[in-house]
């Protein structure tokens, strides 16, 4: 199985996997500049224990913030479970560029951490491992796969485990499969959420969704401006950009729950996820526009086509999709999971959920990967 064919192209501006900021800039601006009054953060957060009813640690728990070494870049972990001689779960953030680790006590439920050692891990040039230094020789996406998969050893070596679970939100569904096409023997099973399958077909999908709304809502003003775009180009940047503008509109992207981005974005912002500190908080949108003019651009123009390249799975896969989520629409990843051969499979619709479903339903999230991991191991 081949991977995607990442063409070369001329350099352009990038546009974002989800839309043109994965998550709206003027709002985080805005918290941010709030944020700026909040009670310093200590200069090396330490990662809250795992405890009992009493509070006190788990004996065989872990809670760590780690920095390691891949691909010849310093970039940040965070393990946390209940139990070390848990399955491992590694986590790949969204974006590119969308780090998570700084929400992981909003969203990573503690059933979670009881079933799991779970492993969230801020990609190179993304949130706390952005370093200004990072060039763009360095963020490439052949790199990022090379990142997964020697972080993936040194899972298995560290815990003493052959296997790990590997999950991927958006973007990082698409860096998992890459990654799962070259070594899947490293992996139990590999579960994908938002996962775009088609970059073209999805565009194309996403666009016709966001102009039908436009017209049973009566928005004029709106249609005219996407029928100017007819013929719509998934690989034209402008394209994409107005209608990914479009979709938070229409209750059709990132969130379905309204106000939520405003509850995650003031938890960052204000201080108080012990994870980042305050120079880490101020550099994570500098991270996030490194990611958008490397890996987004490339990824773009990759041509991206699961049904093409990668058809057939020597291991289980699952999708896991907010029913909300025109993004990434999940009619498409229904059609390649009912398309895909795999030893063993599965397709869960979030129903109150939009494209990052475990902001949504962080519950059923965590519910849906204990699930997975019991049937597969009990096989």
């Amino acid at each position: 199985m081949a991977m995607p064919t990442l063409r070369a192209n001329t350099p352009r501006r990038g546009f974002g996997f989800r839309s043109p900021w994965t998550v709206p800039l003027v709002l985080m601006l805005a918290v941010a500049s709030a944020g700026a009054q909040a009670p310093a953060q200590p200069a090396e957060p330490v990662a809250p224990p795992i405890t009992d009813a009493a509070g006190n640690p788990l004996p065989n728990s872990i809670s760590t913030l780690e920095q390691v070494t891949l691909g010849g870049v310093e970039q940040w972990i965070q393990i946390r479970g209940a139990d070390i001689d848990n399955p491992i779960l590694l986590v790949l953030h969204g974006g590119p560029g969308f780090a998570m680790t700084a929400w992981t006590e909003l969203y990573q439920r503690p059933e979670l951490e009881r079933h799991f050692t779970v492993v969230n891990w801020d990609q190179r040039g993304a949130g706390k491992s952005y370093a200004p230094d990072l060039t763009p020789s360095d963020m490439t996406v052949a790199k990022l796969v090379a990142d997964t998969l020697q972080l993936t050893e040194l899972l298995r070596a560290r815990f003493h485990q052959d296997k790990i679970f590997l999950t991927g939100h958006s973007w990082g569904s698409a860096l998992g499969f890459l990654a799962v096409q070259q070594r899947p023997e490293l992996y139990h099973a590999y579960i994908a959420s938002a996962e775009a399958v088609s970059w073209n077909r999805r565009q194309q999908m996403s666009y016709d969704w966001v102009l039908e709304q436009a017209r049973n809502a009566g928005d004029t003003d709106i249609v005219a401006a996407l029928e100017a775009l007819d013929p719509f180009d998934p690989t034209n940047p402008a394209h994409v950009d107005v209608k990914d503008g479009l979709l938070d509109r229409y209750r059709g992207g990132d969130l379905y729950t309204p106000g939520l981005w405003d509850e995650y974005l003031a938890y960052a912002f204000e201080g108080r996820s012990p994870y980042y500190t305050d120079a880490e908080v101020n550099t994570y949108m500098a991270g996030m526009e490194l990611s958008r003019r490397t890996l987004d651009t490339e990824f773009a123009t990759s041509d991206y086509d699961l049904f093409r390249d990668f058809p057939v799975s020597p291991i289980p896969i699952h999708f896991l999709v907010g029913r909300h989520d025109h993004s990434t629409p999940g009619e498409l990843a229904q059609e390649y999971y009912q398309f895909l051969q795999a030893p063993a499979k599965s397709f869960t619709w979030f129903a109150n959920s939009g494209h990052t479903l475990m902001f949504d339903e962080p519950d059923r999230w965590a519910q849906e990967l204990i699930r997975i991991a019991r049937e597969t191991l009990g096989r």
